[in-house]
C-alpha cells in the first residue's frame, strides 16, 4: 500500500495509535520563567558606603583586598626570576639570573662532536637557554641564592 499523496494527506488528521500512552506535549519556554519579587538595588545602593537592609537598619560595606605577593623558598627557583626573602640582606626582592653553560650543554656537545658535527655545529648547545643553568643571586647585595641545574 501506497502512501497517499500530500493534499490528500493535509486533508485527514493523523489517526490515534492505541497501542501506546498517550502524552502531552511539553510546557511553554515562557511558562517556566517568572518575574523576580523584587527588582535588583539600583547602582548608588549596591555601592554606596552603606546599604539599606530591612527593617531600615543599615550595614557598613565590605572592602577585599589583594592579598600581598609571598616570597617562595629559594630552593624552589627554576629557569627564570623569582620572588624571595633573601637570606642575606633580608630583603623580599625578585632575583636576578644568569645563564651559563651547565653539564647539559656540555654533554650534548661532546655527543654532536662524537657524531662527526664538528665545524662548530658541536657549539651550538652552549648558547641554547633551555640547556643552561640558571644561577638566581639577590639584586641588592649581590649574594648568590641558588643554582637551578639542568
Amino acid at each position: 500500500m501506497e502512501p497517499p499523496p500530500y493534499e490528500e494527506a493535509i486533508l485527514h488528521p493523523p489517526a490515534l495509535r492505541s497501542e501506546g500512552p498517550i502524552t502531552s506535549p511539553p510546557p511553554t519556554y515562557y511558562a517556566s520563567l517568572s518575574s523576580p519579587s523584587t527588582p535588583p538595588p539600583t547602582y548608588g545602593e549596591a555601592v554606596g558606603p552603606t546599604q539599606a537592609v530591612n527593617g531600615g537598619r543599615t550595614r557598613p560595606t565590605v572592602v577585599v583586598t589583594q592579598p600581598s605577593a609571598v616570597p617562595v623558598t629559594v630552593t624552589y627557583l627554576r629557569d627564570l626570576p623569582g620572588l624571595v626573602r633573601c637570606p642575606h640582606c633580608h630583603h623580599t626582592v625578585t632575583t636576578k639570573v644568569t645563564y651559563l653553560p651547565g653539564g647539559a650543554a656540555w654533554c650534548m656537545c661532546v655527543m654532536l662532536a662524537l657524531m662527526g658535527l664538528v665545524c662548530g655545529f658541536c657549539l651550538i648547545p652552549l648558547i641554547v637557554r633551555g640547556l643552561q643553568d640558571a644561577h638566581h643571586s639577590c639584586p641588592r647585595c649581590g649574594k648568590h641564592l641558588h643554582v637551578f641545574t639542568r
